[in-house]
């Protein structure tokens, strides 16, 4: 495809799959606000993930692999925010429909471009979905700057308007977020509430996302997690969540989202702030599961209708 670099060595080894999963290298960085290196995540994740395990969390009788179709990296103009967006998101536009598309950031208002995309393609945004350490929610960061990494999320409410907005495990904002996110149609946990909720309970709050219609849009930032276990992002916040939370989360919401789901963004892994891959491992598991998770909840729902 053209812009699209296609991989030297494939995510996982593995090239050209059946091609139900396509993962996309977005590797923009252009308003970070703290540690660099985000751009390099999709060359790492492909040099190191041929040499992890690609085994689920779960059997739930799919070879994720079998799936995965490696399509390369977007070609990007380093430090050319608009051009940058207007590229990705034409790219994206592009592949939605064709499969699940697993985008591999990059900085995280990656999201902004892919929501818009999906906009384009299906005319509206059901619900985005949000893990994160943060809102990004703010109106400018840093002072004076509208559009960056903590900013996109009100960017994507204000102009793509999703009906629904959900973060889960953030645990870094200021009031004025809060409010903002408290005023839409929202459903909000921060870490702690995220850690301790039961799968019944967590189940009965993201039900609501079955009385959106259109599309579902899945974008994690890596610093949702505690940075004990995933260090390597530019914005580290203490107090995050364990691997395990997070897979409770995911595992209960794909069989509400999985019919629905055309888009997961996996951003902010920063692989020169990495300690020994501690981070690439998590998110090479992360991937699996994401690949598993989908393959089981689809499942799940041409079940319940046939």
């Amino acid at each position: 495809m053209l812009h699209i670099h296609e991989p030297v060595n494939p995510m996982f080894g593995v090239s050209k799959g059946n091609g139900r999963v396509m993962i996309l290298g977005v590797p923009m960085e252009d308003t970070l606000s703290f540690k660099p290196g985000t751009r390099f995540a999709p060359m790492v994740l492909r040099q190191v993930t041929p040499y992890f395990e690609a085994t689920p969390t779960e059997w739930l009788g799919h070879t994720p692999l079998g799936e995965l179709n490696d399509l390369g990296d977007v070609n990007l103009h380093q430090g050319d925010v608009e051009f940058n967006l207007s590229r990705i998101r034409s790219i994206v536009s592009e592949l939605l429909g064709k499969g699940l598309l697993i985008n591999v950031g990059g900085e995280h208002t990656i999201s902004l471009a892919v929501a818009r995309a999906i906009r384009d393609k299906f005319s509206e945004l059901g619900a985005f979905i949000q893990l994160d350490a943060h809102l990004d929610l703010r109106s400018e960061w840093p002072m004076g700057q509208r559009l960056s990494h903590a900013t996109f999320a009100r960017v994507l409410n204000t102009e793509v308007k999703p009906s629904l907005y959900v973060n889960l495990g953030f645990r870094g904002f200021d009031d004025e977020e809060l409010t903002y996110a408290r005023g839409l149609s929202s459903v909000l946990l921060d870490s702690v509430e995220l850690s301790a909720i039961g799968y019944v309970q967590l189940y009965n709050l993201l039900r609501v996302i079955n009385d959106t219609h259109g599309p579902v849009h899945l974008s994690i930032d890596i610093d949702v997690f505690d940075p004990s276990i995933a260090p390597g992002v530019g914005n580290p916040e203490t107090g995050g969540v364990g691997y395990m939370a997070i897979y409770k989360a995911l595992e209960v919401m794909m069989p509400l989202i999985a019919g629905r789901l055309v888009a997961i963004d996996i951003v902010e892994y920063s692989p020169p702030n990495d300690i020994s891959n501690i981070t690439a491992s998590l998110v090479a598991k992360l991937i699996v599961d994401l690949m598993n998770l989908y393959l089981w909840g689809v499942n799940c729902k041409q079940s319940l209708t046939s």
